[in-house]
C-alpha cells in the first residue's frame, strides 16, 4: 500500500500486513473513492490482556473522516456494527451480537451498491440496511481501542444484472454485437465469419455465424487481443458449455470464466481437444459453486506464428437439470496470498499519526546482488546522489530476472529513497539483464562508475541453445545520473569499441526519408556490428519506426524500434528465433524515451546471440538474448504510419575479442 493518509494513532506496515494501534477512534484514509462497490479485509484485533477492540472497513468518508460509513468487528463488545459519522458525530445504525476472540481472523466485507449497504463477517450476512446519507466517497480503515492487522484489503466492482444469457452468445447478428474487444485487434467484427470450412475440411458450427479467429485483414495469426462477453448472473445448475477450435496454448490462447467483481479467473480453457484443424469441438464446464454471482466470459489471444489464433462460438450459461456426468473442468477459488496487503486499493494518503511504507520498488521475487554507489549528477562531480542497485527475481520488467534501482541519500549507515515508495526504477528494460557489478577504485573524470552486467534470465538461463558457454556479460557501461523532468534518473554509456570496430568498410547515411519497409539497408550482412542512428521526428506523422536486425528467411528478426504515439523504446523478439523462453517472459521489452530537440537516437549493438540498445543519452538501455539461424544477416529500417527522416546512421562492423577469431 502506498499514500496512506492518517487520521491519527500509531500504524505500520510488515510483511504479515498493516497494523495500526490507538486507544481512541483512529482513522486512514484512501485516494481512491467509489460509489458502488464491494469492500472486504481480512481483521485480526488484538488489546491489552486479552481485552481487544475493534476494527472497521471505511467507506463513502471524506478524506477527514468526519463523514462517512464504517463497519467494524467490536471484540470487547461482541458485537459487529454498522455506523455513520456525521460532522465527526457517530451513529450507530445496526449492530449484532456474535461471539468474537480477539487473536482470530475474521473476514469482514461491505457489499454497497446506491443506498443500500450490506455487512458480511466470514460470508454470513450481518446487517442489511438502506440509508442514502452519502453515496460516493474515499476508502479506509479504522481501528479503536486496540492493535488491528489488516490483510487481504481489496476493492471490487459491485457490478449487478438479472441477465441470464450472454448477449449474442453465439455470434449470430454476424458481429461483435454485445461483445468488447479490450485490446488488440484478434477479435473485430471481420473474424466473424459465416464460412462452413477451411481448407483442410468443415468447421462444424452452431447457426450461421462464429468467430474464427484468423483473418487476412488483420495480420493473420500475429494479431493479439482480448474479448468479453456481456455480463450474466449464473443461474439454473450452473453448467457452462461452448464450442472452442483452433490452436492449443493455454498460456496465450484461452477462453476463461471470470467473476466481475474483481476479475479473478475461476476457469482456463484451452483448445485440448485440438488435432492440427480449425473444427470445433464442445466444451461443458461445471461452475455450480458460482450460482447467483455475476461472471462474463473472457477470450484471450496473445499468440502468433503457426496456430496463433482461436475459434468461440455458442456460449450456453444457462441450463436447469442435472449437471452431466462428464465435464471438462470444474470452476475453482484462485489460491491467493496468505499475505496480500493492497489488493485493487492505492494511493493512500497520511492525514496525522504515523503511517510507514516498509517496502519500496518491485517486491516480485528475491532481492539480491544490490551494489550502492555515489553517482555525478550531469558531470558535476560536486553534485552526487546515492543510488542502490538491487537485482530481483521475478517480477522483472520483461518477466522473470530484472533490475532496479533507487535514488537517495546514504549516511553510512541508512539509505534513504528520495522517490515515493511504489515508483519503481529499472535499470535495464530488457530480460537480460542482472546481477550487475561495478568496479571499485575505479571512475571517469567527473566520478561516473563502470559495470557490466549478466545477460540472462533465470526463466530460461539453463535451456538457451548454445555451445561451449551458456550466456555472457553485457558490455561495460558507465553509470552516471542526469535530473531529467520526473526527478534524477540512471544514465549509462556503452564503452568505447573503437578498437575492435572495422573502420574501413563502415556503411553512413544522412538524411535518408525512410517509408515502410525500406530498402535502404537491403545490401548490408552482418551478425556482429555497432549502430549509431538519429532520427527526425519533428515534421512526421510516423507511428513507429526503427530497425530488423539479424533478419533471415521466413521473416525471422528482431525488431529494434521506437513507438512515437506512446514515446518508448523497444525491442520485439517475437520474431527472433525458434526458441521457447517461456510463458512468464513477454517478448516486447520497451521502455520510456522522450524525444529531444524533435530527435530520437539510437545506440545498437548487435551479436550473434544479442542486442543491446541504448536510447538518448542513454536514459533507457534495453539488453535482449536472440538465438536466429547463422544464416540471419540481414538488416532493414522501417516506418509504419508514415515517412520518417533518418538524419544520420553509421554502422562499424565488430571484429572479435578473442584472439584468431573474426
Amino acid at each position: 500500500m502506498s499514500s496512506w493518509k492518517a487520521v491519527s494513532g500509531t500504524w505500520e506496515d510488515s510483511l504479515e500486513g498493516k497494523t495500526g494501534a490507538s486507544t481512541e477512534d483512529a482513522f486512514t484514509i484512501s485516494g481512491q473513492t467509489a460509489e458502488n462497490f464491494l469492500y472486504e479485509a481480512d481483521i485480526k484485533v488484538s488489546g491489552d490482556e486479552g481485552e481487544g477492540g475493534a476494527g472497521s472497513l471505511v467507506f463513502r468518508a471524506d478524506h477527514q473522516a468526519k463523514n462517512g460509513y464504517f463497519a467494524n468487528i467490536d471484540a470487547l463488545h461482541d458485537v459487529v456494527k454498522l455506523m455513520k459519522i456525521e460532522d465527526g458525530n457517530i451513529i450507530v445504525l445496526a449492530e449484532k451480537t456474535i461471539s468474537l476472540d480477539t487473536d482470530q481472523t475474521y473476514q469482514l466485507k461491505v457489499d454497497a451498491f446506491d443506498e443500500n449497504i450490506k455487512v458480511y463477517v466470514d460470508d454470513e450476512l450481518m446487517h442489511d440496511i438502506n440509508d442514502g446519507t452519502f453515496t460516493n466517497g474515499h476508502f479506509g480503515l479504522n481501528v479503536w481501542n486496540s492493535s488491528t492487522l489488516f490483510q487481504n484489503v481489496n476493492k471490487g466492482e459491485n457490478i449487478r444484472t438479472s441477465e441470464k444469457e450472454i448477449v449474442n452468445h453465439d455470434f449470430e447478428t454476424g458481429d461483435l454485437a454485445g461483445w468488447q474487444s479490450v485490446k488488440g485487434n484478434a477479435f473485430t467484427d471481420e473474424h466473424v465469419s459465416d464460412a462452413t470450412s477451411y481448407w483442410g475440411g468443415p468447421f462444424n458450427p452452431q447457426g450461421t455465424y462464429h468467430l474464427w479467429g484468423f483473418s487476412d485483414l488483420h495480420d493473420g495469426d500475429n494479431s493479439t487481443g482480448e474479448l468479453r462477453s456481456s455480463y450474466f448472473k449464473l443461474g439454473g445448475s450452473g453448467e457452462i458449455n461452448f464450442l472452442l477450435g483452433g490452436g492449443n496454448d493455454s498460456s496465450n490462447r484461452y477462453v476463461s470464466l471470470v467473476r466481475a467483481s474483481d476479475d479473478e479467473e475461476l476457469i482456463r480453457q484451452a483448445n485440448a481437444k485440438f488435432e492440427d484443424d480449425e473444427t470445433y469441438k464442445r466444451y461443458v464446464w461445471d461452475a455450480s459453486d458460482y450460482v447467483g454471482e455475476v461472471l462474463y466470459i473472457k477470450a484471450v489471444d496473445q499468440a502468433t506464428g503457426g496456430w496463433g489464433h482461436i475459434n468461440i462460438d455458442d456460449f450456453n450459461v444457462y441450463h436447469e437439470g442435472p449437471m452431466p456426468e462428464e465435464v471438462d473442468q470444474v470452476a475453482e477459488e484462485p489460491e491467493k496470498d496468505v499475505i496480500k496487503q493492497s489488493g485493487v486499493i492505492e494511493d493512500w494518503t497520511p492525514v496525522s499519526g504515523d503511517w510507514i511504507n516498509s517496502t519500496h520498488g518491485s517486491n516480485g521475487g528475491i532481492w539480491e546482488c544490490p551494489t550502492l554507489v555515489e553517482l555525478p549528477i550531469d558531470g558535476d562531480p560536486n553534485n552526487t546522489k546515492w543510488v542502490l542497485q538491487v537485482s530481483i527475481n521475478d517480477g522483472g520488467p520483461a518477466g522473470g530476472s530484472g533490475m532496479q534501482y533507487f535514488v537517495g541519500d546514504f549516511d553510512g549507515k541508512t539509505f534513504t529513497n528520495e522517490n515515493p515508495s511504489e515508483e519503481v526504477l529499472w535499470s535495464d528494460y530488457g530480460a537480460d539483464y542482472y546481477a550487475g557489478v561495478d568496479w571499485s577504485g575505479i571512475e571517469g573524470d567527473n566520478g561516473e562508475k563502470y559495470w557490466l552486467g549478466w545477460m540472462s534470465n533465470w526463466q530460461y538461463a539453463n535451456d538457451t541453445p548454445t555451445s561451449s558457454w551458456r550466456s555472457s556479460m553485457t558490455l561495460p557501461r558507465t553509470m552516471e545520473l542526469t535530473q531529467m523532468e520526473e526527478g534524477t534518473r540512471l544514465k549509462q554509456t556503452p564503452v568505447s569499441l573503437n578498437s575492435i570496430r572495422d573502420n574501413s568498410p563502415k556503411s553512413s547515411y544522412n538524411n535518408e526519408v525512410i517509408s515502410g519497409e525500406s530498402s535502404l539497408l537491403s545490401e548490408f550482412s552482418g551478425d556482429t556490428y555497432e549502430m549509431v542512428a538519429e532520427f527526425d521526428v519533428s515534421q512526421t506523422t510516423v507511428s513507429e519506426f526503427g530497425f530488423k536486425v539479424r533478419k533471415g528467411e521466413g521473416e525471422q528478426y528482431t525488431t529494434v524500434g521506437y513507438n512515437l504515439t506512446a514515446e518508448q523504446l523497444f525491442i520485439d523478439r517475437t520474431n527472433s528465433d525458434d526458441f521457447d523462453y517461456g510463458s512468464n517472459v513477454i517478448d516486447l521489452h520497451n521502455g520510456s524515451l522522450s524525444v529531444s530537440d524533435g530527435k530520437v537516437k539510437m545506440h545498437v549493438f548487435v551479436d550473434r546471440s544479442a542486442v543491446e540498445v541504448f536510447g538518448g543519452n542513454g536514459e533507457t538501455v534495453i539488453t535482449d538474448q536472440i538465438f536466429p539461424e547463422a544464416s540471419s544477416k540481414g538488416l532493414e529500417v522501417y516506418s509504419e504510419g508514415g515517412e520518417v527522416k533518418l538524419s544520420s546512421l553509421e554502422i562499424y562492423p565488430l571484429k572479435s575479442i578473442w584472439k584468431g577469431k573474426n
